[in-house]
């Protein structure tokens, strides 16, 4: 069994800077501490790979994994951790790398020498510290020769099954952290500068070695996740989410106190609302240089800076990594369509359903095609089968996305303090979204009012702006229009999304409303739309009083 040690003594420099910032992460603990732990001691433990994307905390949960197990002097137990980074290195380069980092990493467990770690030295500064132990001298000695014949290949080899050989003579077990592991292929080049990307296929049987077990990491995950597969079950995947809530309000509160941020147990609830425990949110909302008032016990200082935040900030900026990527090498158009609509969905959707929603002039198979390509760039993920593909829901996201594309898509422009406001009371926002987003797709574009409504008349209706959602004063009440269309006309239209049909009560609040308009502004036109259909005395008073009853969704 693991023991904690008394005090965790920092060696490694850890990323997130103020140490007290570093926040839960319990059930990860509790797993690499326990069940794995114990694994690892008894020879049986399976090789890791966490994966999530960017600023989810992997490398923050990481850097204190090790800080832990090397604050365990007495264990025979050794941490090493190794970042490939995202540039291009020569193999060898790459190998002395690796070689050197490692041993400093072990010399600094075996001596107690923080410093090791924190100002590491090249390779040859090594030769005096491993004299007297016959294992590290060998090991040194193969890899300058190595260097010395240019032999890239041997470097390679030499550095890569190091790990596993001493912890096997010197019978200790020798933990080895590999973060941004994805970069393994395609960043390390070999003498004509051609990328090896099959290099990660030196852990096939490496990640099988009980007494130097791999736990990796990346922040592309379908990259890391194209890895694992290659590898054959060498790997078990476990997914880093968001902090649990009582996780992330404590996070909260530690950004404030050191932000010096004012707040309360309501401005805690909002901000738990609208970031979901996201590490990267609320970093970004507490350390924002947009916190003028420092004061979130307002709530219209929250909104004003995490609107900042999305539109230019950290947050903004890291969806902009994935998004702007893909856009490059896919049909832009089509690409965002698909996006916008399954983020309206809310839930996973089949290619069938695509193709039938969205009217897409393609196959099936070249959809697919384009789904796979929105998947390796992170954007949407697979569902319950290879038909069924979804997007996460995160509000953040999808804002940042929305506010840059749905003008163009469906000239809808959202209204983000609006939608803010609404996500962190978690109001009935979400509420016959998608079906209101369908309607939009049918009208968004110049169509005839007699080939739209059932009783729908010769009129040709060019939108040039789509409201959602609009809060509208009539007579003394504010009151909510799911869709409102301006261009040559006019038209509000009510749409109904739940199991019941459309009845009488809604068919007089709608009429009740059209009379007040219509007293101002006569030539505003009245529709509605019920996914489930009408009463039949719903429908006639609506028709009878000029509401246009839109038809149904074309099976």
């Amino acid at each position: 069994m693991f023991t904690m040690p008394e005090k965790i003594i920092y060696a490694l420099p850890e990323q997130i800077g103020n140490i007290e910032l570093f926040v839960g992460r319990k059930k990860e603990f509790d797993y690499y501490l326990g069940d794995w732990y114990r694994y690892l001691v008894k020879n049986m433990a399976q090789s890791q790979a966490i994966v999530a994307r960017r600023k989810k905390g992997k490398t923050a949960f990481l850097q204190r994994l090790f800080n832990i197990l090397w604050s365990c002097s007495e264990s025979k137990v050794i941490p090493f951790y190794y970042v490939i980074q995202d540039k291009p290195v020569t193999l060898s380069g790459f190998a002395e790398d690796f070689f050197t980092q490692f041993m400093w990493q072990f010399l600094s467990f075996r001596d107690r020498k923080e410093e090791y770690l924190s100002y590491p030295i090249g390779f040859e500064k090594l030769a005096p510290l491993v004299k007297g132990d016959k294992y590290l001298t060998d090991a040194y000695e193969t890899m300058a020769i190595k260097k010395k014949e240019d032999d890239w290949d041997g470097m390679w080899n030499t550095a890569s099954r190091l790990p596993a050989a001493l912890a096997t003579v010197k019978k200790i077990k020798i933990v080895q952290i590999i973060d941004e592991f994805q970069n393994i292929n395609t960043y390390i080049v070999d003498e004509r500068r051609n990328t090896i990307d099959s290099l990660s296929g030196t852990y096939r049987d490496l990640a099988e070695k009980k007494e130097a077990p791999l736990i990796i990491s990346g922040s592309e995950v379908h990259g890391l996740m194209k890895i694992i597969q290659n590898l054959t079950a060498r790997f078990k995947k476990r997914t880093l989410g968001n902090l649990p809530e009582e996780e992330a309000k404590e996070a909260i509160r530690r950004y404030a106190y050191v932000s010096q941020t004012k707040i309360n147990e309501q401005a805690e609830e909002k901000i738990w609302n609208l970031t979901q425990g996201d590490p990267l949110y609320i970093r970004a909302l507490m350390q924002s240089e947009h916190n003028d008032t420092k004061d979130y016990t307002n709530e219209d200082n929250i909104i004003a800076t995490y609107t900042q935040e999305i539109t230019q900030g950290e947050i903004y900026g890291t969806w902009m990594e994935y998004i702007a990527k893909i856009f490059l090498e896919v049909n832009k158009r089509n690409a965002k369509r698909l996006l916008l609509y399954l983020f309206q969905a809310g839930e996973e959707r089949t290619r069938a359903q695509m193709i039938k929603d969205l009217k897409l002039d393609m196959t099936d198979s070249e959809l697919e095609t384009k789904l796979l390509q929105l998947i390796k760039a992170d954007l949407i993920s697979q569902g319950q089968t290879n038909f069924d593909y979804k997007i996460a829901k995160d509000k953040t996201y999808e804002l940042v996305f929305r506010r840059l594309y749905q003008k163009e898509i469906d000239y809808f422009v959202p209204d983000i303090k609006k939608e803010l406001r609404q996500e962190m009371g978690r109001t009935s926002y979400e509420k016959g979204k998608f079906r209101e987003y369908l309607v939009r797709e049918r009208i968004k574009k110049p169509f005839n009012l007699k080939d739209l409504a059932e009783n729908g008349i010769d009129l040709t209706i060019k939108p040039k702006t789509i409201l959602e959602r609009e809060t509208v004063k009539i007579g003394l009440l504010d009151r909510e229009i799911d869709l409102i269309v301006k261009g040559n006309v006019e038209m509000w239209i009510d749409v109904k999304d739940t199991k019941g049909k459309y009845g009488k009560r809604e068919a007089d609040r709608w009429i009740e409303i059209k009379n007040i308009i219509n007293d101002k502004s006569p030539k505003t036109l009245f529709a509605t739309y019920s996914q489930n259909g009408y009463t039949a005395s719903a429908k006639n008073i609506l028709v009878s009083n000029g509401v246009y009853v839109l038809k149904g969704e074309e099976g």
